[in-house]
């Protein structure tokens, strides 16, 4: 590392600086060569990168990175989306687009858009239960009514099948008002899963407006930079491109890192710069190389 140890003193320095901490070694500056060091812990690229974005990540403690950090924080050979990359960088510069506002409009319009929701198949079943029941105590009701009318026919005393009467077609009748609340239920589900369906729709023609917008700022924003992110491109060391777009991944994310200003580290796991201190010199930011 290119750093003081702990206790030690730091060298006068305004730029912004970082701490590592790697299990019981802790070292501060603002070049780390954790790869030149065969006592501190292992870990990988990706995961240090991690640390660097995450505030409540004790491992690293340095400036918050900004959204171009996600492109450039760790420059390694993975695919890189070049036009949100660069558009990350102009926003870094100091760029907006000039369809920012209607972007930020239909943002808020969608997160206000909110479908409701419809349960079509318990308003089926609370119908389908209803109409049984419906069908049952009906069923009871003609059976006492045969047995009230047999036992008059027979001259027989019909008072207790008369009240079985009574009582089934009272229950016939809850039934049946049951069954017309579960209609209309039903009814007012329907209505709700049209709008439900038809918010659907509105709301995926909203998030293909908005998508549409993102990507003309996108590419607005890239135009902005791509000059200077080439001119980074071709100064870059061992890069044979001339443009961002041409660029292998290692070098694209180093002339994108160039370009602008980083406060947070940029972590390192190629290998361009004889050591990490030119790496952060070339850069003009903080740098970590695993």
């Amino acid at each position: 590392m290119t750093s003081a140890a702990p206790g030690l003193p730091d060298a006068p320095d305004a730029r912004p600086r970082i701490r590592v901490r790697l299990g019981d070694r802790s070292v501060r500056g603002r070049a780390v060569d954790l790869a030149a060091r065969s006592e501190a812990p292992a870990i990988a690229p990706a995961a240090l990168a991690a640390a660097v974005r995450d505030p409540d990540d004790e491992r690293v403690r340095c400036a918050s990175p900004g959204p171009l950090h996600e492109h450039v924080g760790l420059v390694d050979g993975r695919a890189l989306p070049r036009r949100r990359a660069l558009a990350a960088a102009a926003r870094a510069l100091g760029y907006r687009a000039s369809n920012r506002a209607r972007i930020e409009a239909l943002e808020d319009r969608l997160a206000d858009h909110d479908p409701p929701a419809a349960d079509l198949r318990a308003a089926r079943e609370r119908v389908a239960e209803a109409g049984a029941d419906v069908d049952r105590q009906r069923e009871r009701v003609a059976t006492y009514q045969g047995r009230v009318q047999a036992l008059r026919e027979a001259g027989v005393d019909a008072s207790d099948a008369v009240a079985d009467l009574e009582a089934a077609a009272s229950a016939l009748s809850e039934a049946e008002t049951e069954h017309a609340a579960a209609e209309q239920a039903l009814a007012r589900e329907r209505q709700r899963a049209r709008e439900a369906r038809d918010a659907r729709e509105r709301r995926l023609e909203l998030e293909d407006r908005l998508a549409n917008a993102r990507r003309e700022a996108r590419a607005e924003l890239a135009a902005r930079v791509r000059e200077r992110v080439d001119a980074a491109v071709v100064a870059t060391p061992d890069s044979s491109a001339t443009t961002f777009d041409r660029a292998d991944p290692v070098t694209a994310r180093l002339a994108l890192a160039r370009a602008v200003t980083l406060d947070a580290p940029v972590v390192l796991a190629a290998r361009r710069f004889p050591d990490v201190g030119a790496a952060s010199d070339w850069l003009d930011a903080p740098a970590i190389r695993v």
